[in-house]
């Protein structure tokens, strides 16, 4: 009979299944959904200057417009950063799960957890604390892609409003339901208690939490 490893230390989630991601995906994508419906539709256009690439090209600005171009724009750097690489090296090689879910999984070089599934592991393991510019990147591109499509569309209410309920949802979820339980002591939205992390590290030291 298969023993079920426990899942959570001293209130720290240290193992995470395929439903965890799965739920993060689908919040986290939240935002991109209102990004992509306002943005599609809109082009910049301030002091009475606008630019829509499909009536320069004959095609009509409803066809192909610079906010459809800018999309793919925002689109690419936002994955490059979550899921290129950039977040693993200032983020996620600090947390334990980057460290040790790969061997349960059975996949030694790669990595397991809420925002990550299956990711590759480039980088050395460096537990501990995160630097100052490097929680300052993490936030500048968190930041980035959940309040960057407001500029294509700062004239229309009602997406900024969706935009901003989106983004304000999703990091108040993530504090709630991640953070609040996350073994990444080093992330600057980790906000779970000094005493369950001490009690977490202590057992991560004696071997009790991944074997």
């Amino acid at each position: 009979m298969t023993k079920v490893k426990q899942r959570v230390f001293h209130g720290v989630v240290a193992r995470y299944h395929w439903h965890d991601a799965r739920w993060f995906a689908t919040v986290g994508w939240a935002p991109f959904v209102i990004a992509f419906a306002g943005m599609v539709t809109s082009s910049i256009s301030y002091f009475g200057w606008s630019f829509n690439v499909g009536s320069y090209l004959g095609l009509g600005s409803f066809i192909l417009t610079e906010g459809m171009l800018m999309l793919i724009l925002y689109f690419i750097i936002s994955m490059a950063f979550f899921a290129g690489g950039l977040e693993w090296y200032v983020l996620c090689r600090h947390c334990p799960c980057y460290e040790f879910s790969g061997k349960e999984h059975g996949k030694e070089n790669r990595f397991y957890c809420l925002g990550n599934w299956g990711s590759p592991k480039l980088f050395k393991y460096n537990p501990g604390r995160i630097s100052r510019f490097r929680q300052a990147t993490f936030l500048g591109f968190t930041g980035f892609f959940l309040l960057f499509p407001i500029v294509y569309f700062v004239d229309r209410w009602e997406f900024v409003l969706f935009q901003l309920v989106m983004a304000v949802s999703f990091i108040v979820t993530l504090r709630h339901w991640a953070c609040s339980q996350c073994p990444n002591f080093g992330c600057i939205l980790n906000c779970v208690s000094e005493d369950d992390s001490k009690k977490f590290l202590e057992g991560l030291d004696k071997g009790e939490i991944y074997s």
